[in-house]
């Protein structure tokens, strides 16, 4: 069987092409087995704030408390229904204010943090079957959009997903902003392509729900979770709405699996 090629921007040397399940060479997935030399613009912003305006150093101090009240959250060590005072916590983390602000403005938008009274931020009651229900719903929205997504994305969408998933892929350590910069970016441009607005807006508000688990937490999901994004594009591409539903479910079981070792690992080494 002669397999199925598609136009592509020119990249720099030849990459080798691996089988898919059905035996099957996938040009996408060969072409993370070399990096490319060919660099293209900058991914488009998605959905959460946008560090690129903010300086290297604050960007750096931001992200340190992003991960550090983030653990405290997942470990229990920040209780549900506790006051969030920055100076408080710009204290405990020994960071001045203005990172500790943007961290907690970031959580708030990932809905791990709420208002009450005004502008009094709070912990709600999160727990790990609260992000498993999650995931169970986004499963079942994000398979039926694949499938009828498929054949809707045109040649030059479908290749500029590939370039942002390659160029993730080459960076050495990605912040978790630029995960998910891309990932949003194939995950909304799928959801879009299915032309339902409504889900497409339960989809957006379920993937915030996730936000705080991406491959720097997860570091082992990075290479497969890219493998399995560029599988999904050629599936979708080629308008095959039957592949492209099984390969979103088990995107997202594998995504699943993950983030409940990564709960329980965070629990346990809370634990005295």
């Amino acid at each position: 069987m002669v397999r199925q090629r598609y136009t592509r921007a020119p990249l720099c040397g030849r990459r080798r092409a691996l089988p898919d399940e059905n035996g099957m060479e996938t040009d996408s997935v060969a072409l993370l087995k070399k990096k490319d030399t060919a660099k293209t613009g900058a991914t488009a912003r998605v959905g959460h704030i946008n560090v690129a305006e903010l300086s290297a150093a604050e960007r750096s101090l931001r992200e340190i408390a992003y991960e550090r009240l983030l653990d405290m959250l997942l470990s229990g060590q920040l209780l549900s229904g506790s006051p969030l005072q920055e100076r408080r916590l710009a204290d405990a983390l020994k960071i001045s204010r203005t990172p500790v602000r943007e961290a907690l403005r970031q959580l708030e938008t990932e809905g791990l943090i709420i208002r009450q009274m005004g502008r009094l931020m709070t912990v709600p009651q999160i727990s790990p079957q609260d992000y498993m229900e999650i995931l169970n719903v986004r499963k079942l929205l994000e398979t039926e959009v694949a499938g009828l997504a498929a054949g809707k994305i045109s040649k030059g969408t479908a290749e500029s997903l590939r370039q942002a998933v390659w160029q993730l892929m080459e960076e050495e350590d990605p912040s978790p902003s630029r995960h998910w910069e891309v990932d949003d970016l194939v995950h909304f441009t799928i959801a879009e392509a299915a032309g339902n607005k409504l889900l497409t807006t339960m989809i957006r508000d379920l993937r915030r729900r996730t936000h705080v688990f991406n491959t720097r937490r997860i570091p082992s999901r990075r290479r497969p979770g890219a493998l399995e994004h560029l599988a999904l594009i050629d599936a979708i591409a080629a308008g095959d709405a039957e592949k492209a539903r099984r390969l979103m479910s088990e995107h997202l079981e594998n995504v699943k699996s993950s983030i409940i070792e990564q709960v329980v690992s965070v629990a346990n080494r809370a634990e005295p």
